[in-house]
């Protein structure tokens, strides 16, 4: 949750930096929306201070400024960018245009505010393209882009045939931007404002334009969309580690710190704030009341970020497959008096995920790709992290018609590539026909191939106008060698299930003895060991019981002694965490994973119900609710009942 209106919370800039009004509408503003910038650049982060880089945005650090020159708010200024789209994958690079993305960005910002409508600031340019605007430090002020000579404001050109006429690509089915000046109509000049965007006599650059572009900071010159939610400045993995009991040096620009209020200059590792005030049970409580209390936090940690994924998730229909810690921050909100500032913390997803939703007609499936596609995590399975691609030679059999005006083409497949392709996974290649190019998605069945190395392929029905019919029969049985692929395996949301539980290994199973390398094979093997032993009619938390009982290694890289950086032995721990609470946390995460049992939530990356992709992470949430419940009552215990056995005890020991 945002922060109150306080003077403990406001404060000044931080030394060195300046407000920059987003626009000039913002610069007449009492309250203004303002982009951080660094008078003299910083060595790593330069002059605007940038959060982070998803697939269509890039998130700039800015905040809300009074007229007294006081910050009121610090927020994150999303600007939509398709520079970033250059690494996405092929087949997903093929289905996204402007207007796609236009259509993805509003419905992202529908979803934030129903996952949290506080952090939003409603401007209007998350559905309507704002005006370009670059950022002139020196003054410091906006600066709007205008035609030299007519003087007249430059916009975003989403004119069809004023870009046809003019022999550059069209806005709705391309990722390349012009801007121009409406006013001037066919007499004005358009700028080409995204990478590699084509060029002709009708174009300038932005330079001719507006001079010496290299003195101002390109802040939106692409007149992308925007959106303005509240700043969490505090990453996942940081938080984490202050759970632990580790150092903070405090949020950063490159190589600089910022000063951005109280309660985050709080938790520094220099402020004995958070030792006599951050945690409910004070260090009078000795590792003791720690190890417990970090335990709750982080059941709560958990199932905020699990909600928050299922709530995105259900808005926006489509998983988000690039879930890992740099997907959240935390905010502290400032306490009441007394309030502990560790309790006060609440998770924020700050990336939606870069899914791209493949349009593919006539299937009752949805598939999606990771839009930068090649990447490893840990944090990813690597069906999801490693697509197989190359160059393939092949051969259509024959062109059937399939019901209405949709078709199928047979043919046979073949490439040098090893492919594991299974029975709901994609082919997508594309055949260069006279005709012109067509994209084709298709299953592969290797059973039926006739020789190694080959598998024959039946295409998803879709309509083909006759033209490429034409050329697609005239091509039945010619070799076709050197046609692009790529295998695209049906991901859906267990995909983000399986990324969530690597976030829970993190999250209770990483100290200084354990990496997350090593805490998630152990665990993985346990979920192994589970399905192969003992009593298959007992319940999943009995069954970890009996295995961690009869060899102690698994105690030794899978118990609570791993909760905290406090140094313990596994007794130890158990002394403080009871075993059954233990075992039902292992319990909730081991069913995480899809595909390694009948214990699983899911049987494989693509079981989910469709249009319900949500509801894979519903029974997690149930059962992170219930030990959030059991754990609380080892923080809040009942005091009078305690003494009232106290006393008890004392009179049989006199």
């Amino acid at each position: 949750m945002p922060t109150t209106a306080t003077d403990t919370v406001h404060a000044g800039l931080p030394e060195g930096y300046v407000a920059i009004p987003t626009s000039e509408q913002q610069s007449t503003a009492v309250l203004k929306i303002c982009a951080l910038a660094r008078l003299e650049p910083d060595p790593a982060g330069g002059h605007l201070v940038v959060l982070r880089n998803t697939l269509d945005a890039t998130v700039f650090l800015g905040c809300i400024v009074d007229a007294s020159g006081r910050v009121n708010e610090w927020l994150e200024l999303w600007v939509q960018n398709t520079d970033a789209l250059i690494s996405s994958a092929s087949a997903g690079r093929l289905s996204l245009s402007n207007s796609t993305l236009d259509d993805r960005w509003r419905r992202q910002c529908r979803a934030f505010g129903r996952l949290d409508e506080a952090t939003i600031i409603t401007t209007g340019a998350e559905s309507v393209h704002p005006a370009p605007v670059l950022l002139d430090l020196s003054a410091p002020c906006p600066i709007h882009p205008r035609e030299p000579n007519s003087g007249d404001p430059l916009r975003l050109c989403t004119d069809e045939g004023l870009l046809q006429q003019k022999g550059l690509p069209g806005y709705g089915a391309s990722l390349h931007r012009y801007l121009y000046a409406p006013a001037l109509g066919p007499e004005s000049p358009f700028v080409p404002v995204t990478s590699g965007a084509p060029t002709n006599d009708s174009t300038r650059s932005l330079a001719d334009v507006c001079g010496d572009v290299a003195a101002l900071l390109p802040f939106n010159p692409h007149a992308g969309l925007m959106l303005v939610k509240i700043h969490a400045p505090i990453g996942l993995e940081t938080f984490t580690d202050i759970l632990n009991g580790a150092a903070w040096d405090g949020p950063k620009h490159g190589r600089s710190v910022l000063e951005l209020g109280r309660q985050f200059t709080a938790l520094r590792k220099d402020q004995p704030v958070l030792t006599a005030q951050g945690r409910l049970l004070l260090e009078t409580h000795g590792r003791c009341g720690r190890v417990t209390e970090t335990f709750h936090l982080k059941l709560r940690l958990l199932a905020d970020i699990v909600s928050a994924v299922h709530s995105m998730v259900a808005a926006l229909q489509r998983p988000l497959l690039n879930i890992s810690p740099e997907n959240w921050q935390v905010q502290i909100a400032q306490p009441g008096h007394g309030l502990p500032v560790l309790w006060t913390a609440s998770v924020v997803l700050s990336d939606p995920g870069d899914a791209v939703a493949l349009p593919i007609e006539k299937s009752d499936l949805q598939y999606f790709l990771p839009s930068t596609s090649g990447d490893t995590s840990v944090y990813r399975p690597v069906v999801a992290s490693l697509p197989t691609r190359g160059h393939a030679s092949v051969r259509i059999r024959r062109v059937m018609p399939d019901i209405g005006d949709d078709s199928v083409i047979e043919g046979t497949f073949a490439t040098q590539e090893r492919i594991a392709a299974a029975s709901r996974d994609l082919a997508w290649f594309r055949l260069n026909l006279s005709s012109g190019p067509i994209n084709l998605h298709a299953h592969l069945e290797a059973d039926s191939a006739m020789a190694p190395g080959e598998w024959r392929f039946r295409t998803v029905p879709r309509n083909i106008n006759e033209t490429e019919l034409w050329s697609l029969r005239g091509a039945e049985g010619v070799p076709m060698p050197d046609v692009p692929f790529e295998i695209i395996p049906l991901l859906s949301s267990p995909c983000d299930l399986y990324s969530l539980a690597v976030m829970a290994v993190r999250l209770f199973l990483v100290d200084k003895t354990n990496t997350l390398p090593e805490a998630l094979d152990e665990t993985l093997s346990l979920a192994r060991q589970i399905e192969t032993a003992y009593d298959q009619a007992a319940d999943l938390e009995t069954r970890i019981s009996k295995i961690f009982e009869t060899d102690s290694r698994w105690v030794e890289s899978l118990g609570p002694q791993h909760l905290t950086f406090d140094e313990m032995t596994p007794q130890q721990a158990f002394a403080l965490i009871p075993a059954q609470l233990w075992w039902s946390t292992l319990a909730a995460i081991v069913p995480m994973f899809p595909g390694v049992g009948p214990q699983s939530r899911c049987k494989d990356y693509g079981d989910a119900e469709p249009k319900a992709l949500q509801k894979v992470f519903e029974q997690t949430l149930a059962h992170l609710d219930r030990l959030i419940l059991q754990t609380r009552s080892l923080i809040v215990a009942d005091w009078k009942s305690n003494q009232e056995i106290s006393a008890v005890i004392q009179k049989y020991l006199a």
